[in-house]
């Protein structure tokens, strides 16, 4: 199992965050990993979105994810139960914000169950990209929203 995280402080609103999330073609630029999107389906505080991925620039299959969203405290994503691309993985997605003096504080976790025997080869070359690559995600959506901010406000 792979898993990484990161925090990060930025200054927007809980909703702000969030909300950017959920808007996949936006959020895109700042999770690099998010390809082709097929389509995104919202129906109050849950949704599914199907969509082709990468791990580091190599091209992953196309998958459905659902979510639900806690107004506005966390988001949570995981993989539609399937054959393809369920016979290779299972992903998990985590945000959670909490309102401090100075902003936001983001918690942002992603976790991959690769199934065996792929895991023993997959893993090892993922784990400290993708614990990289969360850090720079996080980075990059703080640049976007807060630069948002400063531009509007």
């Amino acid at each position: 199992m792979l898993s990484a995280e990161a925090t990060a402080l930025i200054r927007r609103s809980p909703r702000d965050i969030l909300e950017f999330v959920l808007d996949l073609e936006r959020y895109r630029q700042a999770d690099t990993k998010i390809g082709r999107i097929d389509f995104v389906e919202r129906n109050g505080n849950a949704g599914r979105a199907r969509y082709a991925g990468t791990m580091r620039g190599l091209p992953g299959p196309t998958e459905t994810v659902s979510w639900t969203l806690e107004p506005y405290a966390r988001l949570r994503f995981a993989s539609v139960p399937s054959l393809w691309p369920g016979l290779l993985y299972r992903f998990e997605g985590l945000f959670t914000c909490d309102e401090v003096r100075e902003g936001t504080r983001v918690l942002h976790r992603e976790t991959v169950c690769l199934r065996r025997p792929i895991s023993w080869i997959v893993e090892p070359l993922l784990r400290g990209w993708l614990a990289r690559d969360i850090v720079e995600e996080l980075d990059r959506m703080k640049r976007l929203l807060e630069g948002q901010a400063s531009a509007t406000g």
